[in-house]
């Protein structure tokens, strides 16, 4: 319970309560026949396995309020639970979806994880999916999970609908086009949403009936923070251009195709795409992917340096207490602000001004799995 004994409010998403009547359905809630209903001194009759109780849809809308603040989230959890026992073992990991968001509600965070980590990998029910779908999109909030989406810019309007996102929304055959032929300086920018250590870049331009729609002169760079840029590779006057950042990982967010003379030919990209570092999952906003400790420290790089409240490690279970959690300040100096408390970790890093947080793992780590490191800036 946090400080002061208050309970925390917990933001429920919009498609939360859009899947409310979804939800319900999805939950296999079929109506009782009259007939069924039990007499005074008689015991109900015993439903099948697939079948959930009609009162099902309208107990699991009461549990949504009461994780909103509007309700007990203990006794609404407690009759879902209820409820979906009758089901038997398919019930279960909505039932544990259930507990995830109770914890949540309470402010017991590390419940929370334990219980979210026995989720990983757990096969849900079609009729199940909507619900545990939307319980673990609420715990991601509450974790302060999110999966930044790259966003591209240009510098001149695209020609019809091949706006600048097409150049990094993962389909090849989709394309930016420039609407006009690139001069001396005009540059293209696709930001990665956060400091990735990225292994490799790929960049795809031109396309089938334009072929030659590629930029001739130009070089490829990056940047951590959007102003100082360094060179990744020079294009070759080729329509494909790959480049490594080796041998070690670079951290890059941004990355910028610059056009170092004029050209009479449009320009299409149709993706920039990266081979991302190893590190890369320990921040990627995905609780179901892991990085595994090779015995090394673990660095996230958070690019500008910035003001940081706390910092949150997600692991699996058996990760062993005691490993030093560390910030980074701008004049280069380490500091030791909390330590590994086995799989959910939280630690105050109080306002400490910071360019780079370091878990410092080492040989006797080996085998950890780290599943997000969460760093909260300062308010």
């Amino acid at each position: 319970m946090p400080p002061g004994g208050r309970r925390p409010r917990v933001a429920v998403p919009l498609a939360i309560a859009a899947l409310t009547t979804v939800v319900g359905a999805a939950l296999g809630a079929t109506p009782v026949p009259a007939s069924a209903d039990p007499e005074p001194d008689r015991m109900a009759p015993r439903r099948s396995a697939r079948e959930a109780p009609a009162e099902l849809p309208g107990a699991v809308a009461r549990f949504w309020a009461a994780y909103a603040g509007r309700g007990d989230i203990r006794k609404s959890a407690a009759i879902v639970d209820a409820l979906l026992r009758v089901e038997g073992p398919p019930a279960d990991p909505v039932r544990r979806a259930v507990r995830v968001l109770v914890a949540h509600a309470v402010g017991d965070q590390r419940r929370a994880w334990c219980e979210r980590l026995l989720l990983l990998g757990v096969p849900v029910p079609p009729r199940h999916a909507a619900f545990v779908a939307a319980a673990l999109t609420a715990s991601d909030r509450a974790f302060g999970l999110a999966k930044p989406e790259p966003v591209s810019t240009a510098p001149t309007a695209a020609y019809a609908d091949h706006v600048p996102a097409r150049m990094a929304d993962g389909d090849t055959a989709t394309f930016y086009w420039s609407g006009g032929a690139p001069r001396p300086g005009t540059q293209f920018v696709l930001d990665l949403g956060r400091v990735r250590p990225v292994e490799g870049v790929a960049v795809a331009m031109g396309t089938s009936s334009r072929p030659k729609d590629f930029l001739r002169a130009g070089v490829l760079e990056g940047s951590v923070d959007g102003v100082d840029w360094v060179t990744v590779r020079q294009l070759p006057g080729r329509a494909t251009v790959t480049a490594t950042l080796g041998p070690d990982p670079r951290d890059v967010r941004y990355l910028r195709l610059r056009a170092t003379a004029g050209q009479r030919h449009w320009l299409a990209v149709r993706e920039v795409s990266v081979l991302p570092g190893p590190t890369d999952v320990a921040t990627d906003g995905d609780a179901t992917t892991a990085y595994r400790v090779t015995g090394e420290p673990l660095v996230v790089n958070l690019g500008a340096a910035q003001p940081v409240e706390r910092i949150v490690v997600l692991a699996d279970a058996g990760t062993r207490p005691g490993t030093p959690i560390q910030v980074r300040d701008p004049a280069g100096t380490w500091r030791t602000v909390g330590r590994i408390a086995g799989q959910y970790t939280d630690v105050a890093a109080r306002g400490l001004v910071a360019e780079q947080v370091r878990v410092q793992f080492g040989a006797d780590s080996t085998g950890t799995a780290v599943r997000e490191i969460v760093v909260r800036p300062a308010r």
